[in-house]
This record gives structure tokens, sequence and C-alpha cells, in this order.
């Protein structure tokens, strides 16, 4: 439902607010923003046009919030040990490929945790393995 959904992310920003936790970082699909074109991106689409409209809505709260946030609009998620490459992509450009394993995007997590100059701090970033950039991941 996705009233539950938009009332329990504006229930954790208070309750973060309330305990002065500032820091938020955020996992949510690709197509949030409109970003995923051509065939991937009317794959991509077909496959979770519901979750991406209920996203939008959540990701906009975050966004609207006052804390230190970083949405991560995931590409396709996969497990490959050892493997965390991992490029990301600004707001307002083409996302930039099908696919990220999940030891990539948790090695992301430990670099934005580790980050002192604050340069993921209020951003939506597109998170992709590099040189994935098919009309759907390689798994499907």
């Amino acid at each position: 439902n996705e009233m539950r959904d938009i009332t329990s992310v504006k229930n954790i920003i208070a309750a973060m607010d309330a305990h002065h936790v500032r820091q938020l970082i955020g996992a949510t699909v690709l197509g949030i923003e409109d970003e995923v074109k051509g065939a991937f991106g009317q794959w991509n689409t077909s496959m979770i046009e519901s979750s991406i409209t209920k996203r939008k809505v959540t990701a906009k709260a975050v966004e609207d919030s006052d804390l230190t946030y970083t949405l991560l609009r995931l590409a396709w998620l996969y497990n490959k040990d050892g493997n965390t490459n991992y490029e990301l992509t600004e707001s307002g450009k083409p996302f930039g490929g099908t696919q990220v394993s999940r030891q990539a995007v948790a090695q992301l997590i430990v670099d934005i945790l580790n980050d002192q100059s604050r340069k993921f701090a209020r951003k939506s970033l597109g998170v992709n393995e590099p040189n994935t950039n098919w009309d759907k991941p390689s798994f499907y």
C-alpha cells in the first residue's frame, strides 16, 4: 500500500530527528528519476513499474527531509564473491548499467560511511557495475 509506505518513511524520519540521528543510507530501485533509457529502461519498467511508482513517493519524502541522506538507486542485484566494482550516476544523468553485485553495494556503503568529505551527502546515486550497459541483466 502506497500510503503505508510513505507513512513508514515519514515515521522513520521523525524518529531519526527526535533522536538526533542524521545519516540515512537508503536502498531504492532504479527508474525513480525516469533515468533508465532505451531497451533496458523499457524492460526494467515492465518488470517493476509498481515499485518505481511507490518508491518515487518515498524517495521524495527522504529528499524533502533535513537528513544527511544518500539514496542508492540500485541496478539489478546478483551475488559474486570478490566483485566489488561499482560506478555511480548522479541525478539528472542517464543510468549507467543493468546490474551490480551485492558485494559491490556493500563496498559502496562502507565507502559512504568512511567518507569524511561528505561527497555522498544529500544525493541520489545510480549504482551499477561498470561495462554492463545491456538490454537487460546478464542473469535474465
